[in-house]
């Protein structure tokens, strides 16, 4: 049976554990608040943005033949997908809960259920890397120890890049997975394909004949880089929200844990003192007695 002494050393412990857990609560609080103001000011915008470019193109379906951009029939008549460039957003730390663990099983379960070829992959986070490196991948690019402000630069390279990949051929889609903020409780990895777009019965055709200045395949040329790196910084954002908010969850949940196991320890702490207590009483007197 422990001791007083080993009882009192097992809750002092459980406290400054407590007051770790508290303050990584907190300073993940705040990074939350600084990523979700920025995600909810971008996710407006993105959206608006993928509309804009969904309506574009669409209208390349009924443009005569000499405005046709190569780039949006690209967009509308995809090529089969045989090389694919794929990339990975986690976290660079640990104690958020099942945040890495879902996006990394979703990542898991894609590659094993997509008949492409992976030509070239990108990981944010370290835990991406990781996961990479215990798959047997090699990644291309590696975006480690990222802040918030950085973000914007991240997008900015890959989606530069991977543009230049898809109109020389050297890729046939581009693929992100990463987690989807939708509380700070809740956080639901997605898979999502930047490009070939999937137009659909959404892209609603526009007259590009006096719509569009000064003409269509100038205006999508600009539109379509700028509506990757919208769509790969609002995928950035998400994951820095989600994370933030996983790790405020689990360091709560860690705190309470610890509140329970040190009243607990306490309430088992007095029983034993109670016990000696009680034990000196009955000596004392049996001795008399005698």
């Amino acid at each position: 049976m422990a001791s007083l002494q080993d009882i009192r050393r097992r809750i002092r412990s459980v406290k400054n554990t407590q007051q770790v857990t508290k303050a990584m609560k907190m300073i993940s609080a705040v990074k939350l608040r600084k990523s979700k103001d920025r995600l909810l000011a971008l996710r407006p915008y993105s959206i608006r943005m993928t509309d804009m470019v969904r309506s574009v193109v669409a209208g390349f379906k009924e443009a005569p033949a000499s405005v046709q951009s190569p780039i949006a029939m690209a967009f509308l008549a995809p090529r089969e997908e045989l090389r694919i460039r794929l990339v990975v957003v986690a976290s660079d730390k640990g104690l958020c809960g099942g945040f890495n663990a879902n996006v990394l099983r979703q990542a898991t379960q894609f590659l094993a259920g997509t008949q492409s070829a992976v030509a070239h992959l990108d990981v944010v986070g370290k835990r991406a890397l990781e996961w990479a490196r215990k798959s047997g991948l090699k990644p291309d690019q590696e975006f480690l120890g990222t802040a918030l402000p950085g973000l914007a630069g991240v997008a900015e390279t890959i989606a530069a890049q991977a543009a230049e990949q898809y109109a020389a051929g050297e890729i046939d889609a581009l693929y992100v997975i990463f987690n989807y903020f939708s509380s700070a409780l809740t956080q639901v990895p997605q898979v999502q394909r930047v490009f070939p777009m999937d137009v659909g019965e959404q892209g609603a055709a526009m007259d590009t004949s006096f719509l569009l200045e000064p003409d269509p395949t100038q205006v999508l040329a600009a539109l379509l880089p700028r509506f990757i790196e919208t769509t790969f910084l609002h995928t950035l954002l998400e994951s820095s929200a989600s994370e933030h908010g996983a790790r405020m969850a689990a360091m709560d949940k860690a705190s309470s844990n610890a509140e329970d196991m040190i009243s607990r320890l306490t309430l088992h702490m007095n029983k034993i003192r109670q016990a000696s207590i009680t034990n000196q009483i009955i000596e004392i007197v049996s001795g008399a007695n005698a």
